[in-house]
């Protein structure tokens, strides 16, 4: 059943009268309803704050601290958004040098299968890739620079056409190709096992995708998982028969994966604003205390204790 229109006015009645929340200041609440929507708002950040048995808010929830989880995820996906660009920008460049070292800078070499994985399964993929490069190097001209390159040069190299793909269609040609090449790149990332980078970029991607869209991040969970690791062990994450029960498919995931692949210094500076991000919220929040949040995140209590530990 369709829901009916409703004003703005009537929204914030609604909440007040029908669910129980505590609106203070009607002028706030319905300019913010104006700049965010009821779906963006209520629809995204109301669960915490809500009865399951029967939808009614709890604990005496005001509107303020509903925009305050939605402004904590949003400085969350600002940070988050940042270092998964600063992996990406290193996956890019570590793809064109490795691979315009062997095989130059043609187009022809990395529109030809024959440069990638030959195993059997690979098959299909590379050619699905493939496919997608010829059609921007060859045809895209949402991008000045591949048009330049293509009409001055007729050829548009890897570092260029690199520039013009998604993190995922990047993350594709880490994963199809040659397996030596693949070996290189990961050595750039700290040695990290080629499969486990496959897995870590998947994640990653599906990540990247929720910030670059404003979607709810903080609760997020993903079809994909990452890989057991040395930190999962550590940190004690409890297990659900052999499955670590967070730090697989959750934030905490891709706080365990930067900690893989972002470079020491940088980790600990994301950290470090990570950690003032949930102080600041703590200060604006009394109705979903840090460790009830943690749980949504995927969070172990002990997750500051994440750079003691070796990482493999």
């Amino acid at each position: 059943m369709n829901k009916p229109f409703i004003t703005y006015t009537a929204q914030v009645e609604k909440l007040t009268n029908e669910k129980h929340l505590i609106v203070t200041d009607t002028n706030f609440a319905t300019t913010s309803l104006k700049n965010i929507s009821y779906f963006g708002l209520i629809g995204g950040y109301k669960h915490p704050f809500i009865d399951v048995q029967t939808h009614k808010y709890i604990n005496n929830t005001t509107f303020e601290d509903i925009v305050a989880l939605y402004e904590f995820d949003e400085e969350l996906r600002g940070l988050f958004f940042k270092y998964l660009c600063h992996i990406e920008i290193k996956l890019r460049s570590s793809i064109s040098y490795y691979f315009c070292q062997k095989h130059g800078e043609r187009q022809e070499e990395y529109l030809n299968p024959n440069n990638y994985s030959t195993a059997p399964k690979s098959k299909r993929g590379v050619i699905k890739l493939i496919k997608i490069l010829d059609n921007v190097a060859n045809k895209n001209k949402d991008h000045k620079y591949l048009v330049y390159q293509r009409n001055k040069y007729h050829n548009v190299p890897l570092w260029v056409i690199l520039n013009a793909l998604t993190f995922g269609q990047i993350s594709k040609i880490f994963e199809f190709l040659p397996q030596k090449m693949q070996g290189l790149i990961c050595q750039d990332f700290g040695n990290i096992k080629k499969n486990d980078m496959i897995k870590y970029l998947k994640v990653l991607t599906l990540y990247r995708n929720v910030c670059a869209h404003n979607e709810r991040l903080f609760s997020h969970h993903t079809y994909s998982s990452i890989p057991d690791t040395l930190i999962h062990k550590k940190l004690n994450i409890p297990k659900h028969h052999s499955k670590y029960i967070c730090g697989k498919n959750d934030l905490f995931c891709v706080v365990i994966t930067f900690r893989h692949l972002l470079p020491r210094a940088d980790f600990l500076v994301f950290k470090k604003h990570l950690m003032h991000i949930f102080n600041q919220y703590e200060k604006k929040n009394s109705n979903l205390k840090l460790d009830k949040l943690y749980e949504y995140m995927g969070f172990p209590s002990n997750w500051k204790h994440i750079t003691k530990f070796r990482k493999i």
